[in-house]
């Protein structure tokens, strides 16, 4: 028992001793600047290795607690950093010397760095720490509007299948016009990557900055670097966030009584007799009072299926290092459901490991370690096909009969509740792993010259399972009851398959840095092999196999289900690719004021004939630092303006490979020989011997300017971009004779041009109220220069794509609606068709010749993609308090209304959303829709400029209120935020559309979400 005691009160003292020995002063001081004396308002003071910190306030003077054996950093922009340790001082005074190396800011390019003061070319950049709070399951969809240059289009919002595409300065190409993304130096995907493990990110957007990337870098790059260890003690963080996700837009659909009143509507519209209506006015009453819910509900499949959904993360991150070692390590795990239920979820986990070490004074040795596993579980039955149950069935029609899930009702043989809970399930397990050694290498004897070895493994395995089950379903029977009948799928079906990929990347670098006297050279030299996939999403093994009309409800494959060798089928395909380039970038600077620099790589594809598959992508800029000159004199207003040009050519990769060999496909049962069938191999394609890969001529010319000690940032570029050889269908009539089809050549001509700007502002109210804003601004316009038109269209200026931007809408021009019978007696082409009547769409009919039809198509519309895209943030933090907004929003592009959107009663018996309600009537003719129709296909529903709407937007992206809670013991820190995302949208549309998206009738919804999260320094 003693001892029991005496463990106990050792145990205490131990503690006590600890609080005691951690226990925080406060230490108080004022910051000098060396040169003139004067105090340094706004000097950023941090406890080293925690997130504490304040600034000095006007007068220099600061105040902040930290332990006695803490150490201070003190950094202010201009001058050089100092550490300064506590050592039970209670009052500091700290002086900070000028430095030119405080201003020349590291920005991250393609195989190294290069300081900000001699850069050339266009590049903009984010850290990693903004991105951290948005409550998204893939940093890819936090990017967009941060970025000056960089398009961000994320395709759905469904939980594992919500990819973002990257476009850098508009649209360039009829081909891939997608950014290349390099992380930590090798092309890799985004979605599996912690947004908790990125120290910045870099968008390459000229030829200076993309020559390295060679055949794939015509259309931008994104470059990703990853957190690595720090010189400190350990520094351990937890993570964690739960929220609540919900579609950002919901269509409304009618009540059961207004979608019968408005079918009788319709009914007549159509010539229908008005006193044998399709509803009655006691099926109406029946339809109001729901007292009869299996033949007279008022069903609404949104409010009965869609329930916000949860997202949750939780990481740790480990970072520190000590003497020659250093190392930063992260655990992530993300949980994510779908809207309609856990029949859809995603989980991602993920592991990342960064170890330097250094190996003798002029080596180091490193190694990163990375790896994810993206878990996706949805229905057998795809998000659209969902949807379409939803839209399909109107507000008439009860989702289960009795109001009970036991007895669902089913209508063409379709139920959208058991096409989510009761058709079988789709599974994927998507390994990702990356491994990376690096190897670095100073040679003494000749001073600034460091080689590199890198080699990196990047390994995927997916495994994905569909199981695909029969499900019951009722109708109900003149006497009431309830028979039952059997879904779409009559018996189990079984699919299993498996895709690999592996690619192994090898960079020898050569990179030279030194000067003499005003001079500097600064010099890269890569060699880099690539063999494996031509893209990290894409699998170089597949194989699949089926078994259908299983016996058992068994999901596996065996012969206890079915061994009829006629319900199993196999398939697959292998494939491998290789790639092998030189790159370089040579950098001159005099007094770090006048900088030229060229750059280039020499780039080989398998995709091309031997012979063709290599090519030269040279780039040359310079920049002039005009505030170093002795003639510029602003008083302290501008302390930095540089300008700089460059000049390019880059590639990119476009089409299929193998395009100059012949094409060949199997047929079978070609040909009958002695009583039995033949298969045969036949070519299917004419080769294209000389195609070759798309080049782009890029110039640039920017500005930077800084003023107000760099308080405010400016960059302003001008770009213009030349793609040729982009690869279009052959313009020829075949004869039959041929026999085969003509591949692709490389025809194409197009422009994009424009500008992008982007500003930063940092102010300091005080040392307890700072102010943080930013904003960006791109705009792109692209123009079709040739694309071999056929005859017929390039000569009708009316009809011609040539000389209009890439995705501009073609058809019929809409003249409003026929108001009465008189005008459409008017109308020539009216006679032709016999059948209009008020209320339908009235087109132009521009060639006169009484007929609507292709020829009267004209330019209606400009393209889904914006022409100008933007974003801005505005932060505050007042002590330990922080609000901050992000702010993102397009302009110049169409969305065009069509399908369940466009159309009430689609197929016939398909909802009517709210929005159908504003349609013809003689009372309201300039309505949004046209008169109602009980089957509206045909002739309203023609391409035309009617459906065009106007697809700008400005949305609030992100939102975050957050709060630090500094003095806690045995903690560094805890911050407590609430984060909202796409909670707040300004739109022209009328309709119930997603305008960065406009996908909500036919995919999965974007997402609008709130989190509550922590942030635990220990």
């Amino acid at each position: 028992m003693r001892k029991i005691i005496n463990s106990i009160i050792v145990a205490l003292f131990l503690l006590f001793w600890n609080l005691g020995a951690s226990q925080e002063i406060a230490v108080s001081g004022t910051v000098f600047s060396v040169e003139d004396k004067m105090p340094l308002p706004g000097v950023s003071i941090v406890v080293k290795g925690t997130q504490k910190g304040v600034v000095s306030d006007f007068d220099g003077n600061f105040s902040i607690d930290a332990n006695h054996d803490a150490t201070l950093v003190f950094s202010y922009l201009g001058y050089s950093t100092v550490e300064v340790a506590v050592n039970y001082q209670k009052t500091l005074v700290v002086n900070l010397n000028e430095s030119s190396e405080a201003l020349d800011e590291v920005v991250v390019l393609g195989y190294g760095a290069q300081k900000k003061t001699t850069l050339t070319a266009s590049v903009s950049s984010v850290k990693g720490e903004e991105l951290v709070d948005a409550p998204v399951a893939s940093v890819a969809n936090n990017l967009g509007g941060r970025l000056s240059g960089l398009l961000a289009t994320q395709s759905s919002g469904e939980p594992g299948f919500d990819e973002t595409t990257f476009r850098v300065r508009g649209i360039g190409t009829m081909g891939n016009s997608a950014a290349l993304v390099i992380i930590d130096g090798f092309e890799r995907d985004i979605t599996s990557i912690n947004s908790r493990d990125i120290e910045t990110v870099t968008v390459l957007k000229d030829a200076a900055s993309v020559a390295p990337y060679g055949l794939k870098g015509a259309n931008g790059v994104v470059l990703i670097t990853t957190k690595r260890g720090q010189e400190g003690k350990a520094s351990i963080v937890y993570n964690g966030s739960y929220g609540l996700q919900s579609p950002t837009n919901l269509p409304k659909q009618v009540s059961s009584s207004e979608w019968a009143s408005l079918k009788n509507i319709a009914y007549v519209n159509d010539g229908g007799d008005p006193n044998s209506l399709p509803f009655s006015d006691q099926d109406i009453a029946k339809f109001q009072s729901g007292t009869d819910h299996n033949r007279y509900p008022n069903e609404d499949v949104i409010d009965l299926l869609i329930k916000p959904a949860p997202i949750t993360s939780h990481g740790v991150t480990v970072t520190g290092g000590e003497g020659k070692f250093k190392y930063f390590a992260s655990l992530g795990y993300l949980g994510q459901e779908g809207v309609w239920g856990d029949a859809t979820n995603f989980n991602r986990y993920n592991l990342t490991s960064n170890i330097d070490y250094q190996l003798s004074e002029n080596t180091k040795f490193g190694i990163d370690v990375s790896a994810s596993l993206r878990d996706v579980k949805t229905p057998s039955i795809g998000a659209g096909q969902i949807l379409f149950g939803f839209w399909r069935l109107n507000s008439t029609n009860p989702i289960f009969f009795n109001n009970d899930q036991n007895t669902p009702a089913g209508y063409f043989e379709r139920n959208p509740y058991l096409d989510i809970n009761k058709s079988g399930y789709f599974k994927s397990d998507d390994y990702r792993y990356a491994f990376t050694i690096r190897l670095e290498q100073q040679i003494k004897s000749i001073p600034g010259l460091i080689l590199k070895a890198n080699l990196a493994i990047d390994k995927r395995d997916v495994l994905s399972k569909t199981w695909q089950t029969p499900y019951t379903f009722y109708q109900i029977n003149n006497d009431d009851s309830l028979s039952a009948y059997t879904g779409n799928v009559q018996a189990p079906a079984l699919t299993e398959s498996y895709g690999g990929s592996r690619q192994i990347t090898g960079q020898l670098i050569a990179a030279y840095n030194n000067s003499w006297g005003k001079h500097g050279l600064d010099a890269l030299a890569v060699f880099e092999p690539r063999d494996g996939t031509n893209d990290p999403n894409q699998l170089n093994k597949f194989l699949t196999v089926t078994r259908t009309n299983f016996n058992l409800n068994l999901d596996e494959l065996s012969t206890s289900g079915n061994s009829n060798p006629s319900d199993l089928s196999a398939g697959g395909i292998s494939r491998n690719q290789r790639q092998l380039g030189y790159a370089y970038r040579v950098t001159y600077d005099y007094s770090k004021k006048y900088i030229l620099e060229v750059g280039g790589r020499y780039d080989g594809h398998y995709y091309f004939a031997p012979g063709k598959r290599f090519s030269f992508f040279p780039s040359f800029s310079a920049a002039w630092r005009i505030s170093d000159e002795d003639f510029f004199n602003t008083d302290g207003l501008i302390n930095n303006m540089k300008m700089r040009g460059s000049w390019g050519k880059s590639g990119n990769l476009a089409g299929n490979p193998f395009q100059y060999l012949s094409q060949f496909v199997v047929r079978n049962n070609s040909y009958a020989f002695n009583s039995g069938s033949v298969s045969s191999v036949a070519e299917s394609l004419d080769p294209n011997r000389s195609i070759t890969w798309e080049k782009a001529i890029k110039s640039n010319l920017g500005l930077e300017v800084d003023l107000f000690n760099s308080g405010l940032r400016m960059e302003l570029d001008y770009f213009y971009e030349k793609r040729s050889d982009m690869l279009i269908d052959a313009n020829v009539v075949i004869p039959n004779e041929f026999g085969i089809g003509i591949g692709q050549e490389n025809n194409g001509v197009m422009e994009n041009k424009g500008f992008d700007l982007s500003a930063s502002y940092k102010h300091y109210f005080s040392d307890e109220l700072s102010l943080d804003v930013g904003l960006n601004f791109t705009h792109a316009k692209n123009k079709l220069l040739e694309i071999a038109e056929n005859d017929a269209t390039l000569d009708d200026p009316y009809r011609s794509r040539t000389g209009k931007a890439y995705g501009t809408r073609f058809g019929l021009k809409s003249l409003g609606y026929f108001q009465d019978e008189d005008e459409i007696a008017a109308t020539p082409y009216a006679a032709n068709l016999g059948n209009l009547k008020p209320g339908d769409i009235k087109y132009w009919d521009r060639n006169e010749d009484g007929e609507i039809n292709n020829l009267d198509n004209i330019a209606i519309g400009k393209s889904a993609f914006p022409e100008t895209t933007f974003g801005f943030n505005v932060g505050l933090k007042y002590k330990d308090l922080s609000l901050t907004t992000f702010w993102q929003g397009s302009l110049g592009s169409d969305t065009y209304l069509g399908g369940w959107g466009a159309q009430a009663f689609e197929q016939s018996n398909g909802v009517v959303f709210e929005n159908h309600l504003d349609y013809w009537t003689p009372s309201n003719p300039n309505s949004e829709y046209p008169r109602l129709t009980s089957n509206p296909v045909g002739y309203n529903y023609r391409g035309s400029s009617h459906w065009i709407r106007n697809g700008d937007y400005l949305r609030m992206k992100t939102v975050t209120l957050g709060y630090t809670f500094q003095d806690i013991p045995q903690l560094s820190s805890i911050r407590f935020y609430l984060s909202g995302q796409n909670l707040l949208t300004f739109t022209k549309l009328k309709t119930d559309v997603d305008p960065e998206n406009p996908n909500n009738y036919t995919g999965y919804w974007q997402q609008k979400t709130v989190t509550f999260g922590v942030d635990i320094n220990f």
